[in-house]
C-alpha cells in the first residue's frame, strides 16, 4: 500500500491514491492541543512542513503553525471553497464552488495557485461549473472534476492540457495510481483515463457516483467506490471488472479508506463499515447518531480510524474490532474529513472551528 508520508498530508485522503491512511503515530485517545476560529469548513485541512492549510466556505485560505495554530497568512479568494486544496512543491492549489451560497449556476469558477510561503497568487485558471471535486496530482498535471460534466487537466503553470467529457456532473475527486486517472460521475460510470485524457475503460455502477472518490489499493490493484444508491463496489484497476458490490440502506457519500486486507467506508445510514477487501464480507460496523459524510482517516501505527458525523462529534475507533475508544463533541455538524500528520489529528467543522489533537499534555505544575 502507498501511505502518506509521516509528516505530511498534502491532499484530500492523504495521497493521490486516496487511501486515507497515514504512517504517522497518533494517540488512541488524542488530547485537544489547540483550537482556532477560521469560518465554516467543508474542505478538509492539509499539512506540510509543519504548516496546516485550511479553506473555508467564506472563500478564505489560511496557513497556520501546526504546533500552536498561529496564523502565518491568509488569502481571500472570494468564492466558497468546498473541495480540499493540495500542496505540490511551493504551490497550494485550490478550486472554487461559486454558487454554494447562492442560486446554482454554471458560471466560471477558478482553480487557483498560491505561493505557500506568502499566500500570494501565482496564477488562476477559469473552469466552467462549480467545483466540489478535490484536485489530484498526476505527475505534472492537476486533475479536477466539475459540475459542467468534465474532467480537466491543468499543468503547474495554469495551462489547460486536456478536457474529458462525461454525461453527468462530477462531484467525485479523481485518484491516480501512477499511470491512470480514475473518477466517478453522476452519469453512473466510473472512468479510467490515461495521462493524455484518453478513455481506457468505463464501468456502469448502480447509480450516481456522488462525492465518493475512488480509493486505490496498491497491493492487489483494486478500486473501492460508493454510489448514491448505497452500494460499495470493488473493481479491477486494469479493466474495470466488478469483483463485488455490497448494498447498504442509504447513500454512500464519503470516500473509503484501506488498511491491509480491510476496507472502511461510511454511509448516510449513520454507520461506518469494515469489510474484507477481497470478498466484501462484513467484519464489523459501528453506528453514530446521525449520517456520516466525512471520509474516515486511518493512523496505521495506532490502528485507529477517525471521522466526523453529522451528530456533531468526532470519533476514534479501533480498526481491528470497531470499538469506540474516543469521542469528542463539537458545536455543529462535521462533514469535513480528518487530516493526520506529525502525530497530530486536524479536523475542521461547520461551527467555524479548526480542532487540533495530539499527545496528552502534562500540566506545567506537575514535575
Amino acid at each position: 500500500m502507498v501511505n502518506s508520508e509521516e509528516h505530511s498530508w498534502k491532499m484530500f485522503r492523504g495521497n493521490a491514491m486516496r487511501t486515507g491512511t497515514s504512517s504517522s503515530g497518533l494517540s488512541r485517545t488524542p488530547s485537544l492541543q489547540w483550537v482556532t476560529e477560521l469560518g465554516s469548513m467543508v474542505a478538509s485541512p492539509i499539512y506540510d512542513n509543519n504548516v496546516l492549510y485550511a479553506a473555508t466556505i467564506t472563500g478564505r485560505i489560511f496557513a497556520l503553525n501546526g504546533n500552536g495554530g498561529q496564523k502565518k497568512w491568509y488569502s481571500k479568494i472570494g468564492s466558497p471553497i468546498i473541495s480540499s486544496p493540495l500542496i505540490q512543491g511551493d504551490l497550494l492549489i485550490a478550486a472554487t464552488f461559486d454558487s454554494w451560497l447562492k442560486e446554482p449556476n454554471l458560471g466560471k469558477n477558478l482553480v487557483v495557485a498560491l505561493k505557500t510561503s506568502t499566500g500570494n497568487l501565482a496564477w488562476n485558471f477559469q473552469i466552467d461549473g462549480d467545483i466540489f471535486s478535490s484536485p489530484c496530482i498526476a505527475q505534472d498535471l492537476i486533475i479536477v472534476g466539475s459540475m459542467n460534466k468534465t474532467v480537466s487537466a491543468v499543468d503547474f503553470k495554469g495551462h489547460l492540457r486536456w478536457v474529458f467529457e462525461t454525461e453527468g456532473e462530477i462531484w467525485s475527486s479523481p485518484s491516480f495510481n501512477g499511470q491512470q486517472v480514475f473518477v466517478g460521475s453522476d452519469d453512473g460510470f466510473l472512468y479510467c483515463l490515461d495521462l493524455d485524457g484518453v478513455l481506457q475503460w468505463k464501468t456502469r455502477l448502480n447509480g450516481k457516483i456522488r462525492s465518493s472518490s475512488p480509493c486505490l489499493s496498491f497491493d492487489n490493484n483494486l478500486i473501492f467506490i460508493g454510489t448514491h444508491n448505497g452500494s460499495m463496489y470493488c473493481l479491477n484497476q486494469s479493466n474495470g471488472l466488478i469483483r463485488w458490490n455490497k448494498e447498504v440502506a442509504k447513500p454512500i457519500l464519503s470516500s473509503a479508506a484501506i488498511f491491509k486486507d480491510r476496507i472502511f467506508f461510511a454511509s448516510s445510514d449513520k454507520k461506518i463499515y469494515c469489510r474484507n477487501c477481497k470478498t466484501g464480507s462484513k467484519i464489523w460496523e459501528f453506528e453514530t447518531e446521525d449520517r456520516i459524510w466525512s471520509s474516515p482517516a486511518i493512523s496505521e501505527n495506532s490502528e485507529m480510524l477517525f471521522f466526523g458525523s453529522l451528530d456533531s462529534h468526532i470519533y476514534g475507533l479501533d480498526i481491528i474490532n470497531g470499538n469506540k475508544t474516543w469521542k469528542f463533541p463539537t458545536m455543529n455538524i462535521i462533514d469535513s474529513s480528518a487530516c493526520i500528520a506529525s502525530n497530530m489529528l486536524f479536523v475542521g467543522g461547520r461551527d467555524g472551528l479548526l480542532y487540533a489533537f495530539g499527545p496528552k499534555k502534562t500540566p506545567s505544575y506537575i514535575s
